[in-house]
């Protein structure tokens, strides 16, 4: 045999292993370079949902300064609680004026104005927007339309449904009505203390005495506000005298008022 082939054939093994190897790295650097290529090309919007979510959480506000103001004898023995929740992601803002809860035992009531910020979406029908607010009770009778009624802010959507809580069943009718300009949305509802229907003319009241007392630097909200005063019925009844609704409480006159008018009177009774 030649001298010569001898190293040929015992080197084969040898040169097998080592393109084996080669083909590993080769592969391995393929894969790292994938892998590179999807972090650099990855999105905003490819990120988790839990990277994205807090810019879209609702943050509520501390110590807040109502913007709106409802006065409804029917609901001074209910506790009042005044919320403010902002979105920082475009500014949309909620006031939340609520009457009672829930499990309570008298009316349960609550009152909703969403500003909207600007890149929120539009809103949706009125059966949707109060199933999206009930979310976290017990709902013992679905949403459902309930026809509709005429408030100073125009025509507004009726939707009816039931909550539980701690054994007791209790009736309810929402309402969501939308604005364009501002865009806005006033939605809420009011229960009754059972399962006895709600009386239409309880809501209606609510929404006429709904009032406002800062439009926060917005033209449009107090415009809108002043139009629906012009259309108030004063629950129900257009003479304001019969029906006023209170705008402010009594207030409480002060112990140099009292003592100012009586010095006036003694000075008449004395001229005389």
């Amino acid at each position: 045999m030649d001298p010569f082939l001898r190293p040929v054939v015992y080197s084969l093994p040898e040169d097998i292993r080592a393109t084996f190897v080669r083909v590993l790295a080769y592969m391995g650097g393929l894969a790292v370079i994938a892998i590179a290529a999807m972090s650099a090309f990855r999105t905003p919007g490819m990120l988790p949902a839990a990277g994205s979510s807090p810019q879209r959480q609702w943050i509520k506000v501390e110590q807040p300064h109502p913007a709106f103001e409802l006065v409804m004898a029917e609901l001074a023995a209910s506790p009042y609680r005044y919320a403010i929740l902002r979105r920082s992601a475009d500014g949309a803002r909620k006031d939340i004026l609520t009457w009672g809860d829930a499990a309570g035992s008298g009316p349960y009531v609550m009152v909703e104005i969403y500003r909207a910020g600007r890149q929120s979406g539009r809103f949706i029908d009125a059966e949707s927007e109060i199933a999206a607010r009930i979310l976290d009770f017990t709902v013992t009778d679905d949403v459902k339309p309930s026809g509709r009624f005429e408030s100073k802010f125009g025509t507004v959507p009726l939707v009816d449904f039931a909550l539980a809580a701690r054994g007791r069943t209790r009736r309810c009718l929402g309402f969501a009505r939308p604005f364009e300009q501002p865009p806005m949305q006033l939605a809420g509802w009011y229960c009754s203390p059972g399962n006895e229907v709600v009386d239409r003319a309880a809501l209606a009241c609510v929404l006429d005495r709904l009032t406002i007392l800062s439009a926060g630097g917005d033209p449009r909200l107090d415009a809108l506000f002043a139009r629906a005063e012009i259309r108030r019925t004063f629950c129900g009844q257009r003479n304001p005298i019969l029906a006023a609704t209170p705008q402010r409480g009594a207030q409480i006159p002060s112990p140099y008022d009292a003592g100012l008018r009586n010095a006036k009177l003694r000075e008449r009774i004395q001229l005389r």
